[in-house]
C-alpha cells in the first residue's frame, strides 16, 4: 500500500526550509510528503489543482506574516469549494498568535501548529492517518464550538536531532554557483521591540536561541557539497553569532577545521549579523572561510530609535561594524528603519547622515512594520494608536510632520525601495553577482568590474539620500495642512527619482550582462570549468533555476515551523 500523502504548500521563490524541514519529519515517520509552491496570488486555481491531484491525507499551509495572509488563508476555502474534505492546518509565525482570529474566521482551517512545527505536525498527520481525532496539544490549537481549544506551547526539539531538510529538485544558482540555504541556529539573543524572530521565540517553550553543533551543520554541508555540487552556502539564520566574541571564534573555527576535513574548498558564505556581533579578528576568520556577504542589521542609528526599537547598541556601534568590515574588504548590505512610531526629524536626519557616510555599502530604507505579537505592536495597542485588524496592522507616527514625510516618501521611492526589480534591490543584487564572480571565478574577474559596481553603489546612495534631504526640508517649512503644495511637491519627487532609476536600471543591466557574457566565454571551455560552474551554460543562455540575489536572507525559512 502506498504511503499517504501530505501536502505542504508555501512561498518557494527558493527552497523555503521550514516546509522542506516539515517534509523530512513526516517522510520519516511514513508518509510520502508533496511541496506545492505558491508564490503569487495568481496561481491560486494552478495551485488548488496541484494540491488536489495528490490525493492529500492532510494538507499544511505555510502562513509567515501578514503581507500575505489573506491569499494564503483563502487557498483553505478554495480547496473546500473544490470538494476536499481532508485536514487542513496552519502554521507559522503569524498562526501562532492570530490562531483565534483565524479560527473564526476561516472556518475551513481545522487547525493550527504554534511555533516550531515538526513533532506537532507530524502527530497531527498521525491522528488523521490513524482516525483518530485531532484534538488540542502542546502546540496544536483547535475549533471547540464557537471558540478554540489551546494547546499549551510544546517543548522545542534539540537540533541536532532533526533530520536535514529535504533537498528535492535541482539546486538554486547564483552565476552559474550551486547554491542553498541551510540553517545553523533558530532564534535571536536580542529582544527588539519590532521583531517579530524575537517574539516568535519568546512565546515558545524553550530557549529563545537555540543552535546546531559545528558537527551536525557541517555533516549537512558536506553532503549538499559532495552530491549535489553546491558551494555558496547561504545562512538564513536571524543571527548568526552569540553576544560574545571568544565563544564566536571557536565555534567558526571549529567549523572551518570540520570543512577543511571533509575536503570543503573554495566555497561562499552569507551571513545575518547585529552591528555589536561585528569584530576584526572573527569577521577575518570568517572571511578566510569564504564569507563574500554580511548582511547587517542597522536598523537605525537615530538616538530615539535606538531606544524606541530597543535595539541595545549605541550609534557608535553601527559605525564601528561598518569601519571593520571595510578595513577587511567584506561586502555588506543594511536596511535602515527611518521611520518608526516615535521618529522625529532630526532622527530621520541623522540616519540620512549614516546612510550618506556608508554609501559604498548597498542599502535601502523603510518603516518599521508591526507584526503579531511584538512588543510594538502591544505598545501601540495599549496607547490607541494601532489601527487596521490582524490582517493589515497600521500606526501614524506622532510627530504629524513625519508621517508627512513618510507618506511623500511611500509615493517617490515606492518603486525603488519595494519592487522586487526596484533600484535598491538590483543594487544589492549587483554588488553580490560581482563578489560571486570574485569569489569562484578569479580567472575571469577583472578588479575594473568591482570598481564600477563599487561607484554606481556609491551613486544609488548618495542620490536616494539627495532626494530624502530635499523631502526632509520640504516638510520642516512647509503648511502640511496644504494640500496642493505637497501634492506638488511629492509628484515632482517621485519623477526625479524615476528619472534616477532609468539611469541606474540601465547601468545595472550592463554589468550583469557583462558577467553574464563573460561566464558563457569562460564555459566554452569545458575542460577548465569546474563542478561547481556546471551551470553556467544554462545560466548564458538563460536557462535554469536562477536565485534572486536578494531574496537571499528571507526570515520565513528560517525557522522549521510552517512558516
Amino acid at each position: 500500500m502506498p504511503a499517504p500523502t501530505i501536502a505542504l504548500v508555501g512561498a518557494e521563490f527558493e527552497e523555503n526550509l521550514s516546509l522542506r524541514y516539515l517534509a523530512s519529519s513526516v517522510q520519516n515517520a511514513g508518509f510520502a510528503a508533496e511541496i506545492v509552491p505558491f508564490n503569487h496570488f495568481s496561481a491560486l486555481e494552478r495551485v488548488v489543482d496541484a494540491t488536489l491531484a495528490v490525493a492529500p491525507l492532510v494538507v499544511g499551509i505555510s502562513v509567515p506574516f501578514q503581507l500575505r495572509a489573506r491569499e494564503l488563508l483563502s487557498l483553505a476555502g478554495e480547496l473546500r469549494r473544490r470538494g476536499f474534505d481532508g485536514h487542513i492546518t496552519i502554521g507559522g509565525h503569524f498562526a501562532t498568535f492570530e490562531f483565534e482570529n483565524i479560527l473564526r474566521d476561516y472556518p475551513a482551517i481545522d487547525s493550527v501548529v504554534r511555533h516550531e512545527g515538526e513533532e506537532p505536525f507530524r502527530w497531527i498527520c498521525e491522528q488523521v492517518r490513524d482516525g483518530r481525532a485531532v484534538t488540542a496539544r502542546p502546540g496544536v490549537v483547535v475549533r471547540r464550538g464557537d471558540g478554540v481549544d489551546v494547546g499549551p506551547a510544546h517543548p522545542l526539539p534539540a537540533l541536532d536531532t532533526l533530520p536535514f531538510p529535504d533537498r528535492r529538485g535541482e539546486p538554486g544558482s547564483a552565476m552559474g554557483v550551486r547554491a542553498a540555504p541551510l540553517v545553523g541556529s533558530r532564534g535571536c539573543y536580542a529582544d527588539c521591540s519590532f521583531c517579530c524572530i524575537y517574539a516568535y521565540a519568546d512565546n515558545a517553550n524553550g530557549a529563545r536561541y537555540r543552535r546546531r553543533s559545528p558537527e551536525n551543520i557541517v555533516a549537512e554541508m558536506s553532503q549538499l557539497y559532495h552530491e549535489r555540487g553546491v558551494r555558496l552556502f547561504i545562512f538564513q539564520d536571524d543571527n548568526f553569532f552569540l553576544p560574545t566574541v571568544a565563544p564566536n571564534i571557536a565555534r567558526y573555527r571549529r567549523l572551518q577545521e570540520l570543512m577543511r576535513e571533509e575536503g570543503m574548498e573554495r566555497i561562499g558564505l552569507i551571513i545575518k549579523c547585529r552591528p555589536n556581533d561585528v569584530d576584526p579578528e572573527l569577521f577575518a576568520l570568517l572571511k578566510e572561510m569564504g564569507l563574500i556577504r554580511a548582511y547587517v542589521g542597522i536598523e537605525t542609528n537615530s538616538d530615539e530609535g535606538i531606544v524606541s526599537l530597543n535595539r541595545r547598541i549605541t550609534a557608535e556601534d553601527n559605525r564601528r561594524a561598518m569601519r571593520i568590515l571595510r578595513d577587511l574588504g567584506v561586502y555588506n548590505s543594511f536596511n535602515i528603519l527611518i521611520f518608526d512610531p516615535e521618529a522625529t526629524l532630526d532622527g530621520v536626519a541623522a540616519n540620512l547622515d549614516f546612510m550618506a557616510d556608508h554609501a559604498d555599502f548597498a542599502f535601502n530604507f523603510c518603516r518599521t512594520e508591526v507584526y503579531a505579537g511584538t512588543p510594538i505592536k502591544r505598545m501601540l495597542e495599549s496607547q490607541g494608536r494601532l489601527q487596521g485588524d490582524y490582517l493589515a496592522w497600521n500606526y501614524e507616527m506622532r510627530d504629524e510632520r513625519v508621517e508627512l514625510l513618510f507618506r511623500i516618501t511611500l509615493l517617490a521611492f515606492n518603486r525603488r525601495n519595494f519592487d522586487s526589480d526596484g533600484v535598491h534591490a538590483l543594487n544589492m543584487g549587483t554588488r553580490f553577482d560581482h563578489e560571486v564572480v570574485r569569489r569562484f571565478y578569479p580567472d575571469v574577474w577583472c578588479d575594473a568590474w568591482g570598481d564600477e559596481a563599487l561607484s554606481l553603489s556609491m551613486r544609488v546612495g548618495t542620490d536616494s539620500v539627495a532626494h530624502m534631504r530635499r523631502a526632509l526640508s520640504f516638510v520642516r517649512a512647509c503648511d502640511p495642512y496644504d494640500d496642493e503644495a505637497v501634492r506638488s511637491f511629492a509628484l515632482d519627487l517621485a519623477r526625479a527619482v524615476a528619472a534616477s532609476d532609468l539611469t541606474f536600471i540601465a547601468e545595472m543591466k550592463m554589468m550583469r550582462r557583462r558577467l553574464e557574457v563573460a561566464l558563457k566565454e569562460r564555459a566554452r571551455d569545458a575542460d577548465t570549468a569546474p563542478v561547481w560552474a556546471a551551470e553556467t551554460r544554462r545560466l548564458a543562455s538563460s536557462t535554469g533555476r536562477e536565485l534572486s540575489t536578494e531574496s537571499l536572507p528571507a526570515p520565513s525559512a528560517a525557522t522549521g515551523g510552517l512558516k
